[in-house]
């Protein structure tokens, strides 16, 4: 008896894992993609949920000459985002905290190069054990028509 409790217990939180994962992917397209404008999504994007003291990387090919917009885009039930943008060589190129912790950044990229976006929820001070808010995160890339 215990053992078929903890199978359907696994599937409950698997079923329940999966419906997060939908919410959240209608939550970008529908929410975050629009921001964009007026650069063209590039058809690519990085969500998951995430919660409070988590971080996350997402690396990106740009190509020289282009204009870029990042965008971070969260639920709002997720109070503060901060995001790092840093070359292969670790050389940070942006940092939304000495940025008024803005969700986008607009730049050229001088050169071809790989970048790595740290995303990082910021957990409250004095929170509370258990008290974590947990929400969708999406990084998105959009190209700016020549």
């Amino acid at each position: 008896m215990q053992r078929i409790f903890s199978i359907g217990m696994a599937v409950f939180l698997t079923i329940l894992s999966f419906d997060a994962a939908a919410q959240c992917k209608v939550f970008v397209k529908g929410t975050c993609i629009p921001v964009l404008t007026p650069y063209i999504h590039d058809g690519s994007y990085q969500a998951a949920i995430m919660s409070q003291g988590e971080e996350a990387e997402v690396y990106k090919t740009l190509f020289a000459g282009q204009q870029y917009r990042l965008y971070v885009c969260v639920e709002q039930i997720i109070p503060e985002v901060e995001f790092i943008v840093s070359d292969i060589h670790r050389n940070i190129l942006f940092d939304s905290r000495k940025n008024g912790n803005i969700r986008q950044w607009d730049f050229r990229s001088d050169a071809s190069q790989q970048i790595k976006v740290t995303v990082r929820i910021p957990e409250p001070k004095g929170s509370k054990p258990g008290s974590r808010v947990e929400g969708c995160v999406g990084v998105f890339f959009g190209l700016k028509e020549m």
